[in-house]
């Protein structure tokens, strides 16, 4: 039995130490900026000579051929269209890395077309990859699937709560299988905790 404790006790210790470890990488509660709320970044080039090209709609080949390398390698779909970004607020935020605390001097996102198209729920074009310069480089981020969710959700769901309408809608199965899976357990420790047992009766002595 001691050895038992002994070997639960390093266990619990272990799932301790794993906990802190990964809640490090917990980003700050309400920090927009951060890789689940806004954007993950994915590489940086040169910005000579490609930001005319941004700034006229058209996607620059040497953004295109790194983007090809770096992205199209894990599954993320080339972007079919690139505009500027309306308003200071987009580009500014803590940077990463090299040329961290630089303002960011200009910002555009770059747009998809996805095979889902056809399904009218589906829009035509969703904002997928923002890219922004920081003194002499661009920088480019992958957006974070929340950004959709917070601009089309109320539109494609008619839902005004957003959690409601990501748990319901856009998260509909996987809400459905945590439901079922805690279901089953309710019931199966209410079936256990309703066991009894059959205790043999006692003659009465006559």
């Amino acid at each position: 039995m001691k050895q038992l404790s002994a070997v639960a006790l390093l266990f619990v210790i272990f799932l301790g130490s794993l906990f802190v470890y990964v809640a490090e990488d917990i980003p700050a509660f309400g920090d927009p900026n951060s890789a689940p709320n806004r954007y993950v970044k994915l590489f940086e080039i040169d910005a000579a000579g490609l930001e005319g090209d941004l700034e006229q709609g058209v996607l620059p080949a040497s953004l295109v051929d790194n983007l090809e390398d770096e992205i199209e390698e894990r599954g993320f779909p080339l972007p079919s269209g690139v505009a500027r970004v309306s308003g200071k607020g987009e580009g500014e935020g803590e940077g990463e890395g090299e040329g961290e605390g630089e303002e960011a001097e200009g910002a555009w996102e770059a747009v998809i077309v996805p095979a889902e198209t056809e399904q009218h729920f589906y829009p035509k074009e969703q904002k997928y990859y923002f890219i922004e310069k920081r003194g002499e480089k661009l920088w480019v981020y992958r957006y974070a699937p929340v950004k959709r969710y917070m601009e089309e959700g109320p539109n494609e769901t008619n839902v005004p709560n957003m959690v409601t309408y990501i748990l319901a809608d856009y998260r509909g199965y996987d809400t459905l299988g945590e439901t079922t899976v805690i279901f089953t357990a309710g019931v199966a420790v209410m079936l256990l905790l309703r066991r009894r047992e059959k205790r043999p009766r006692e003659k009465r002595p006559e």
